[in-house]
């Protein structure tokens, strides 16, 4: 009775299964490599083995789909059934409601291990709603057909109010206003209407025979159903030629119902084997993703602990990168707090703080993604090994189950499709029996309407056939209607079936909960099964070193720590300038060469620590020095002089007498006596006016040096030189303060060191395609990939489309067909009736020369009268 498109024997299904697996490398993600490592971005194939053929190849087609007339029926029906959306929710809850055991799915707390609590998308938290707190122990119950989902410091809500689940019941099948009422009163009311034909068909049979028995006292009232023809005979044209053409027509409607029943049970037939065939696909379609599913974690299994051990020869060793990376900002903070004088003098301060800013935000994003990857490969892959295995044996274990599940559903489909097969032509058989009756009878009763004018014994047999024709058709156009209403209420109900299945295909969550519904939501809305059920997140480790390596591999870490390195490279170029002021500040004065105080003297920062090596024209001063008896002093170092005394020395030049009394050079006789403005070191009026200078010489002296040591001190811990050897410099690089306080190292120093460290760390991880930690990651992309359940929906949809479109079809025009059947009926049994009488009566003219032989005095035989 059809013919399929495509053949699928054994082989080919065998080899549906097989190949896929075989070639598994053409159903991988694709990856392309970068030199020393892998490229990141995960690129999922075209799920291959969902569009193995075409949806419309894999479908058998009908003989006589081109004459089926199931989508016009379908669309009778649903003009006649349209409903607004609201209704079949309305529905749709109410069923949820009918099913629910609202005692047991009321209890809104369950124990903290059970399957159904409610927990974070770790697994390990329990959900807190705001209104209600559960037992020591025990966890808010998932969504179910009483709760709503639970949301973390949210009152929780009921589904529907507590009093509608009692209501369910009458609402879906109550005795008013309910669903199935309102779908039985169409067909209630179809077979009143038949109910009360047939009652007249009864009256008319009994009032017929009757009257035949009596119809001579009460012909006056038997004339409507008198079987006795009229003695005035009938219009040949209008009596009788007209009844026989609607009799034809009705005929023919009884071949047309036929045929469309025909029809509409070869498109259920057809309807029915697509949709053992595409339940079939859906179910080989189930196992050929088990079984690609369970490949990977096969490999991941194999070679976790592997993978374990290479990550962790990657991450030993590695807690440098926050420990060097903290002790550097803390050093960068000791630096300023030991130096923030110098900083300021210098006016590197700025440069300093660019300096410390650039680590931060060029070098801190750097060491996040580094110690983001190390954990990763520590906490993640390296610490979960086990907790991986264990959960990837639980998983091979359910996929296995799963497979047998499928294969057992397979079975059971190959068996309801085998029984379907075998009462199809019980069904074809009980669909077209009446039918065939129907159309029996009615030629039987145009036969008989031929041959009921001949006036001969069997012609008047024949014309007996005509009223058996209306007898029968009379119960079987009753029948007829009562089983057509019957197929209107089951295409009613079938209609809505489809119309309630794209509402709850819509959102699972109100019938499986929210533990569930995730996975068959994603089945329909073109979501990875994976990320669904957040295995994405269980898994991630894939995922963040994805992530971090490419970050790593996008950075340039020697550019980037070049931009700290540079500040304070310029930051020492500016040190200098510390001592430099200082020291110009005392060459003003040391050079100042007045006439009362005739210093030439210039220095450096290297003859200001040992301003005896300066190189003077003369050995000796040339003006006289106080406390020196008049005489001028050496420029050479005396003994163990130290910087301060030389100077003291050196520039400590005679005073002038203001007054010629009590003033004079170096004598202790009394009255000493001077000349005005005559050198002089002693007496009362002896004045000094360089000696101003000499201490501000002095002070200067000083404070150059200190300066100088705080230059030496910042450039021994900054780390761009060492002045170790240098004059003035006794410390270390760094210092010995810097080395108590922060680190061992100059600030240069350890950013190099941890340069070189983090460059090292890179190209380990950079490299990580090269172990079985990169074929791990590639397993896991691999196994995500895998979890596209989009075929799940193609195959509904195919279903759907097989039960909603042809099979629906097919019962629509069976029911049509019935109706037609029985209106086509009900006009042959009348027209039977009619015609039985006036066939064997006599025609106009016919009774007009009968009457005219009766008026001339010849009987009329009763035998010429019925014929």
């Amino acid at each position: 009775t059809m013919k399929p498109k495509r053949q699928w024997n054994s082989t080919k299904r065998s080899l549906l299964l097989v190949i896929p697996l075989l070639s598994l490398g053409s159903g991988k993600a694709q990856h392309e490599f970068h030199p020393r490592s892998r490229e990141l971005t995960l690129e999922c194939p075209t799920d291959q083995f969902n569009d193995i053929g075409n949806s419309d190849d894999q479908s058998y087609e009908g003989r006589y789909d081109s004459y089926s007339k199931g989508a016009m029926g379908g669309s009778l029906v649903e003009r006649i059934r349209t409903k607004p959306e609201s209704y079949y929710q309305n529905i749709v809850n109410n069923i949820i409601m009918f099913v629910c055991d609202v005692e047991t799915a009321s209890e809104r707390c369950v124990e903290e291990d059970s399957t159904f609590a409610a927990k974070d998308w770790s697994g390990e938290k329990c959900i807190k709603a705001a209104d209600h707190e559960c037992p020591s122990g025990k966890c808010e119950r998932a969504s179910n057909c009483y709760w709503n989902s639970v949301y973390e410091g949210q009152n929780r809500t009921t589904r529907f109010e507590k009093d509608e689940y009692e209501k369910a019941e009458d609402v879906l099948y109550g005795t008013e206003d309910s669903y199935v009422r309102e779908i039985a009163e169409f067909g209630i009311a179809a077979v009143v209407v038949s109910g009360l034909l047939l009652l007249l068909w009864i009256l008319f049979f009994i009032g017929r025979y009757l009257c035949c028995c009596l119809w001579i006292p009460c012909s006056g009232c038997c004339f409507l159903c008198s079987p006795i023809p009229k003695k005035r005979g009938y219009n040949t044209f209008r009596d009788v030629i007209i009844p026989l053409f609607l009799y034809l027509v009705s005929l023919a409607g009884i071949v047309a119902a036929g045929s469309m029943a025909f029809i509409g049970n070869e498109d259920i037939s057809v309807g029915l084997s697509n949709t053992f065939l595409h339940a079939d696909g859906l179910v080989e379609d189930l196992g050929l993703f088990l079984g690609r599913s369970r490949i990977p974690l096969v490999n991941i299994q194999g070679i976790v602990n592997d993978a374990a051990l290479d990550a962790k020869s990657i991450f030993d060793g590695t807690e440098y990168v926050t420990g060097d990376a903290l002790q550097i900002v803390n050093s960068f903070l000791g630096f300023y707090s030991l130096h923030s004088e110098g900083l300021n003098a210098s006016g590197a301060a700025q440069t300093f703080d660019a300096a410390a800013t650039g680590f931060d935000e060029k070098v801190t994003p750097i060491t996040d993604n580094v110690q983001s990857v190390l954990d990763t490969l520590e906490l993640d892959l390296y610490g979960k090994a086990d907790t991986i295995k264990g959960g990837i044996t639980s998983a091979l274990d359910q996929l296995e189950s799963f497979s047998d599940q499928s294969a057992e559903w397979q079975i059971e489909i190959y068996n309801y499709e085998g029984q379907e097969l075998g009462v199809r032509d019980i069904r074809r058989a009980g669909v077209m029996t009446l039918f065939l009756l129907s159309f029996f009878f009615a030629v039987m009763g145009f036969v008989g309407m031929l041959a009921s004018k001949r006036r001969t014994r069997m012609c008047s047999t024949f014309a007996h056939m005509v009223k058996v024709t209306g007898f029968f058709s009379a119960l079987l156009g009753s029948l007829s209607l009562v089983v057509a209403s019957v197929a209107l209420c089951s295409s009613f109900i079938l209609y809505d079936a489809c119309q309630l299945s794209d509402i709850i295909t819509r959102d699972f969550e109100p019938f499986v909960g929210d533990k569930v519904s995730p996975g068959a939501n994603a089945c329909f809305n073109d979501t990875n099964l994976a990320v669904a059920f957040n295995v994405t997140e269980k898994v991630d480790f894939q995922q963040k070193l994805d992530e971090g390596l490419q970050q790593i591999e996008s950075v340039n870490v020697t550019e980037k720590f070049q931009l700290v390195l540079e500040p304070l490279s310029d930051i020492q170029s500016l040190l200098g300038s510390i001592s430099e002021t200082s020291l110009s500040v005392l060459n003003q004065a040391t050079a100042s060469n007045e006439d009362l105080c005739p210093f030439t003297d210039i220095y450096t920062k290297e003859t200001i620590l040992s301003p005896w090596d300066l190189d003077r024209p003369t050995d000796n001063t040339e003006y006289k020095i106080r406390g020196n008896g008049g005489s001028t002093t050496s420029y050479g170092r005396m003994g163990m002089e130290d910087g301060e005394s030389y100077l003291g020395r050196i520039y400590s030049i005679t005073g002038l007498c203001s007054d010629p009394s009590d003033c004079c050079i170096g004598s202790s006789t009394i009255p000493c006596q001077s000349s005005t403005y005559a050198d002089c070191d002693y007496g009362a009026n002896c004045a000094y006016p360089c000696e101003i200078l000499k201490a501000g010489i002095i002070e200067g002296y000083k404070t150059v040096l200190q300066l100088y040591e705080i230059e030496l001190a910042m450039t021994a811990d900054l780390g761009i030189s060492c002045p170790v050897g240098l004059a003035g410099f006794d410390d270390t690089c760094p210092t010995q303060d810097f080395q108590a306080q922060y680190a061992n190292l100059t600030l240069i120093g350890l950013l190099e060191d941890y340069k070189g460290k983090i460059i090292g760390t890179k190209d380990s991880l950079a490299n990580l395609a090269s172990t079985s930690v990169g074929d791990t990651m590639l397993e896991v992309e691999d196994f995500l990939c895998n979890m596209n359940v989009s075929f799940v929906e193609r195959r509904y949809d195919e279903v759907k489309n097989d039960i909603c479109g042809t099979l629906f079809g097919g019962v629509a025009q069976i029911n049509w067909a019935l109706w037609l059947l029985g209106i086509s009926l009900e006009v042959v049994a009348v027209l039977a009736h009619v015609l039985t009488v006036r066939l064997r009566g006599l025609s106009e003219k016919e009774a007009a020369f009968t009457m005219l032989d009766y008026d001339g005095g010849q009987e009329l035989r009763r035998a010429d009268v019925y014929g």
